[in-house]
């Protein structure tokens, strides 16, 4: 049963890998066009047929996105929705379809080792009741994958939210100092890193294909999933349409975030004290009573049984 076990344990663990390289990477046909225009672009004098086509791109890629794209099929559009939305957010770690397949693929595999183990347990002869909660393992996979995703875009969210301040500043410094708006943009990405300058590249990228500012903005705003973002770009498009003074604008905007800065580190410092109250509870105060009332109960316990 023990070596049973461990190769079920195994399996289990040796398809997880592979299933996390497999759709390392993998992304939409956009994505590759992208990847093959950089390495054409790159390569010096070399032809782009020259680029030797590897075993993932070859052949897993296509797979991935054929399973994809049968399980986004069954799925309701208000789902797949969320997620795409999630995706964007998180930064797209993988496409779409391969997010799909990574989910599917982690439920089967949980629902297969419980599978497994019980078929070891039970000498290969489990019963129908014992196979009943493999449902539950499988949806709980899925499940733990979108709570991976989740943990992703929120976090990412976060970076974006204590960078947004110093590229509000460095924006307003440059505008007031006589750049103009896109010009300033492109000075923050050059000047700053992070996700949110990531996103900020990519609002330029598209406006220099063509996007308008205004669509920008909003996608801008769309994909990073902060209010304070909204409120900038629509107090931006609101100063552009009444020709009000885009500096004075920034200038509000950025004393604005800051104060919300202090006030959201303000709201953690007064949350500290209730945060602080269980471990005290649960792990300080067994200590103390141990140490105080420990020797008072063994004197006690001595009295007690000398008399």
């Amino acid at each position: 049963m023990l070596i049973d076990s461990v190769i079920a344990l195994s399996a289990f663990v040796a398809v997880l890998f592979f299933t996390l390289w497999a759709v390392e990477g993998v992304g939409g046909p956009v994505e590759a066009r992208i990847r093959a225009l950089t390495q054409q672009g790159r390569g010096s004098g070399s032809s782009a047929g020259s680029e030797p086509v590897t075993f993932q791109a070859r052949v897993v890629a296509p797979l991935i996105e054929s399973v994809g794209r049968r399980v986004a099929a069954v799925l309701p559009g208000a789902l797949l929705k969320r997620i795409e939305h999630r995706l964007v957010v998180a930064g797209q770690p993988m496409s779409t379809a391969a997010f799909y397949t990574l989910a599917v693929t982690v439920g089967a595999l949980f629902a297969g080792l419980y599978i497994l183990v019980v078929v070891a347990a039970s000498g290969g002869v489990p019963s129908v009741l014992w196979l009943a909660p493999s449902a539950f393992f499988g949806i709980l996979g899925m499940y733990l994958v979108s709570l991976w995703l989740s943990s992703q875009a929120r976090s990412r969210r976060k970076a974006m939210s204590r960078g947004l301040p110093d590229s509000m500043d460095l924006l307003t410094i440059c505008v007031e100092a006589g750049l103009g708006l896109d010009a300033a943009f492109h000075k923050v990405a050059e000047k700053q890193s992070g996700p949110l300058v990531d996103e900020i590249r990519q609002m330029l990228r598209e406006i220099g294909l063509g996007k308008s500012r205004r669509e920008g903005m909003l996608d801008l705003a769309k994909r990073t999933d902060l209010e304070d973002v909204l409120t900038f770009a629509n107090a931006v498009i609101q100063a552009e349409q009444l020709g009000t003074s885009l500096a004075q604008v920034l200038r509000v905007q950025s004393e604005r975030l800051r104060v919300r800065r202090r006030q959201a580190a303000e709201e953690e410092a007064r949350k500290a004290p209730v945060k602080m109250v269980f471990p005290l509870v649960f792990c300080l105060m067994p200590s103390l009573f141990i140490f105080i009332l420990g020797p008072m109960i063994v004197k006690l316990i001595g009295f007690m049984s000398n008399q």
